[in-house]
């Protein structure tokens, strides 16, 4: 089986610039009309606050690296699960957030469906196959016609094959097989359902996004996995999480790849509903690349994000990088706790997470970070130009500090993130631009740096005369 280890993250980023003419209440076309304590006990949740108890928050990495053997044992309330040993080789994301604990305990994800919402998945892939969910009531008269196993929101038909590879491999990590080869899920009993919502190389519009959420919700999801982004806000989506809130399906969000000081949305929405997740590397520290938690509280944690191996199609395998890949992760974990205790909700799955997810190591840090992206929507001072169509595929790893030369070339502009006003929004998996070019690069550095620290006296110097 084919495996590569690259990073192909270069969407889901403060970096996309949508220009007003893209406005997010513009984006919707088509209307959508079908809106059908952690204590000695799992029933002392608190459902009148949406957002967790600030104690333990970073504007860093927000609560932390989430636990799924503490997790999963309070949605019980019983204490955190005993330790057991790590499967060790490519299962280290596992091993990091403790779901082999939980395994321990019986608590696979079985029962549970999570939606992904993405470049479809491989529903062939030998790893994947067997946890497909079908669709058990396929109504030829409910606008779906022969959606057995999902539907693609970009072509209105029932196609959700996955050509990208970005769907496939956030799928593997929720739940791979557990078999004797590849790679096992967080959550390998649960079912995943195909939601294809970007195309095929990786973008998409908000009207597919939320019209794929009311779909995921109303066909039985309980999880919905949003490794995608981009832009700003948006009444039509914050409505879409809203319901499946309201309905208890549990929305996890990529927090963004521009190393930003707070999410990007769809994830910012996480200060009401759903979950945000930051990209943590092999030690436990905050990739360079993920968005912060900020300073507005959000429900905010991290995962393993940094060369994880999964799945992608044709039976093969890759390692990817981002936001996008941590996301996963934690909708597994979610469905480990509802195969807990199904009766969970948003609030309380937001709250769990909150109470026994752990701050530690670059989590400290609670001064926010800098990102030229935060001062130019995708400013990049080392590159030649935004604009070009092309990466280079010989890249600077600056997690692990090596080139790294790759057989693919990484798209930049236009298709994985536009600077046009089309209505898009993208993938979330893999470093910013600020990540994937080579340090030396001298091109017009100076002009660059100018523009950055004369930003803040922008609005001043267009009050002075011009002549």
């Amino acid at each position: 089986m084919f495996i590569n280890n690259k990073n192909i993250d270069l969407a889901l980023q403060n970096s996309i610039n949508l220009t007003s003419s893209s406005s997010f209440d513009s984006l919707t076309t088509d209307t959508y009309t079908d809106l059908r304590r952690r204590s000695r006990s799992y029933n002392n949740f608190n459902d009148n606050n949406n957002t967790p108890s600030s104690q333990s928050y970073s504007s860093n990495n927000g609560y932390g690296l989430v636990n799924a053997g503490a997790a999963v044992a309070s949605s019980i309330g019983q204490q955190p699960f005993a330790d057991v040993p790590d499967t060790g080789g490519n299962g280290w994301g596992a091993d990091m957030l403790k779901a082999p604990e939980s395994w321990a305990k019986g608590y696979t994800g079985k029962g549970v469906v999570v939606a992904v919402l993405d470049t479809g998945v491989d529903i062939n892939h030998v790893d994947l196959k067997d946890n497909i969910w079908t669709n058990p009531n396929d109504d030829p008269n409910d606008g779906y016609a022969g959606d057995v196993y999902g539907w693609n929101f970009v072509d209105n038909n029932s196609d959700v094959m996955d050509r990208d590879g970005h769907g496939t491999h956030v799928s593997g990590t929720i739940a791979g097989e557990k078999n004797d080869y590849g790679v096992t899920g967080i959550a390998y009993d649960a079912k995943i359902m195909p939601v294809k919502v970007l195309d095929d190389n990786g973008s998409g519009s908000y009207d597919s996004i939320t019209k794929g959420i009311y779909y995921a919700v109303d066909h039985g999801a309980n999880v919905i996995n949003l490794s995608l982004g981009g832009g700003g806000a948006n009444q039509t989506m914050q409505d879409a999480l809203n319901y499946a809130s309201g309905k208890g399906v549990i929305v996890v969000m990529a927090a963004g790849n521009s190393g930003g000081a707070s999410p990007i949305y769809p994830a910012r929405y996480a200060e009401k509903t759903g979950v945000a997740v930051g990209a943590v590397d092999k030690n436990g520290n905050l990739a360079d690349f993920s968005n912060r938690a900020g300073n507005q509280q959000l429900t905010y944690v991290t995962a393993p994000g940094v060369s994880i191996y999964s799945t992608v199609p044709n039976n093969s395998y890759e390692s990817y990088s981002g936001t996008s890949m941590a996301t996963p992760h934690v909708a597994g974990v979610v469905a480990l706790m509802l195969s807990a205790n199904r009766s969970l909700n948003d609030s309380q799955v937001r709250q769990i997470l909150a109470e026994t997810s752990k701050n530690s190591g670059q989590g400290n840090n609670t001064i926010p970070s800098f990102n030229f992206g935060d001062i130019f929507s995708g400013f990049n001072p080392f590159s030649n130009s935004i604009e070009s169509t092309k990466h280079s595929s010989n890249i600077y790893n600056y997690t692990s500090g090596i080139n790294t030369t790759e057989n693919t070339t990484v798209n930049t502009t236009s298709t994985i993130y536009q600077y046009s006003t089309e209505n898009t929004i993208y993938k979330s998996d893999d470093y910013s631009s600020m990540a994937t070019t080579d340090p030396q690069d001298p091109q017009n550095i100076f002009e660059r740096y100018g523009k950055i620290f004369m930003a803040p006296y922008e609005p001043y110097l267009r009050l002075l005369p011009s002549s």
